[in-house]
């Protein structure tokens, strides 16, 4: 019984340090941006060095799809979700990762736009980092230091 009570207690202690959906950055989404999709869509990045200041809009989506891993996500009412209902999020050292339910210390979870360009936003801004952890990289909200590099993270 006292192992029963101590699972239960460890899953309401889970469940009230999580965070709700749909908290945004106090900056609103850009004039061309929409926080809805009528349908699926999936997210990958480029490199903001590698992209001509015009080629935002010449670039195929489908080409994200086959690079880069690209991710199926879907958006209502700026809340990013993927194929498995977690939710993206800006956590507390502003990795922009997907967790269900959002993780405590979450900073946004909501606040997320498709742009007219391709562009993932979040409030303001469609700026994203990719920065090097090892052997692998995260993406991040900002910059966290002389080892990411600008990115877009593209629909």
């Amino acid at each position: 019984i006292l192992t029963a009570l101590s699972l239960v207690t460890t899953a309401y202690t889970a469940v009230a340090e999580s965070v709700p959906e749909g908290i945004a950055p106090d900056g609103k989404a850009p004039a061309d941006c929409e926080s809805n999709s009528k349908s699926n869509f999936t997210i990958g990045y480029s490199l903001l060095s590698s992209m001509k200041r015009e080629s935002a809009l010449e670039v195929s989506p489908s080409f994200y799809a086959t690079h880069n891993n690209a991710l199926q996500c879907t958006l209502q009412d700026g809340i990013l979700k993927d194929p498995q209902n977690r939710v993206g999020s800006v956590v507390a050292n502003y990795q922009f990762q997907f967790d269900g339910p959002p993780q405590a210390g979450a900073i946004y979870t909501g606040g997320f736009s498709i742009c007219k360009n391709s562009s993932l936003a979040i409030g303001s801004s469609t700026r994203w980092w990719k920065c090097g952890s090892g052997e692998f990289y995260n993406l991040y909200e900002r910059s966290i230091g002389g080892q990411c590099d600008e990115i877009r993270i593209v629909v």
